[in-house]
């Protein structure tokens, strides 16, 4: 007979942590850390089958039973907000947000919310989840994470043409998501300078994962050749996500594996700021 007394006594004595993007790769392999660390882990992933299929290879790497999933398709802003609301009714607190969606789309595409599909999923879900869970994150007094790499030179926020719609390529595309999460983790530094909440990002390097599944073939066989396996790139997210030292925000840890070698993201603050106001904007007024 299952002790659901007992259950929900170790959940309120258990920190938890909740991963975007936690059924595959860099993901998965983080959340197979922290439960393993026992803390009790609640993974997204957009395919119900495959979400769940993960969490139960957790719980077998980890031996901690204390790990739920999630599917939600979160390109949508309405299942942002879903996400949350979900996460809400199985958690008041949240020790560790871990954000590692990620997609490299080499084509345009636009979501039924008329955004440019990898601008959403790289990095507005991030942003959206993050304001949707904040009661949850001050209770826990969270350390955020992001899963990213380094800003491309040249990089910019198209604020005239956000979706990229008459601009598109796939490097401009994705030098804009990332220069736009690395500007996310300076404006929540700047916004939060308690540091009851905390947000940095960390370089994944080069990691055999299946983000890169729609990259052009050479792409893939240099990832494949030179590439870390997820479980060799993650001590640097591991670290942020637990470890009691982290009482810094802002940074950006950009050598994988090196978790002492960081640096304050320091952009332009009016840049950061004009893309704060329209991402608040965007996830607030979406069907």
């Amino acid at each position: 007979m299952i002790d659901r007394k007992r259950i929900f006594t170790k959940k309120l004595t258990m920190k938890t942590a909740v991963i975007t993007g936690g059924n595959s790769g860099i993901g998965k392999a983080i959340a197979t850390a922290l439960a393993k660390k026992n803390y009790r882990v609640i993974i997204h992933g957009r395919d119900p089958a495959k979400t769940k299929q993960a969490g139960e290879e957790i719980i077998a790497q980890s031996g901690n039973k204390m790990v739920e999933s999630i599917a939600m398709d979160i390109s949508v802003i309405s299942g942002m907000r879903e996400l949350a609301a979900e996460i809400r009714k199985r958690t008041k607190t949240i020790e560790a947000l871990v954000l590692s969606t990620g997609v490299i789309l080499p084509r345009y595409e636009v979501t039924p919310d008329g955004l440019e599909k990898g601008f959403v999923i790289q990095y507005l879900s991030r942003f959206a989840v993050t304001q949707f869970l904040m009661n949850e994150l001050i209770n826990g007094n969270a350390k955020i994470v992001m899963v990213g790499a380094p800003v491309i030179p040249g990089a910019k926020i198209f604020f005239d043409d956000i979706t990229l719609k008459n601009n598109f390529t796939m490097v401009r595309a994705m030098a804009q998501e990332m220069f736009a999460t690395h500007l996310f983790v300076q404006e929540f530094a700047k916004r939060n300078p308690e540091h009851k909440v905390v947000m940095n990002m960390a370089n994944v390097g080069i990691a055999k994962t299946g983000i890169i599944r729609h990259s052009n073939i050479f792409f893939r066989l240099g990832v494949q050749l030179f590439g870390k396996s997820p479980e060799k790139a993650i001590k640097n997210f591991v670290y942020l996500a637990s470890d009691e030292s982290v009482n810094f925000s802002g940074y950006f840890l950009k050598r994988p594996g090196r978790p002492l070698v960081k640096e304050k993201n320091n952009y332009d603050p009016g840049v950061a700021e004009r893309l704060w106001n329209l991402s608040m904007k965007l996830v607030n007024t979406a069907n």
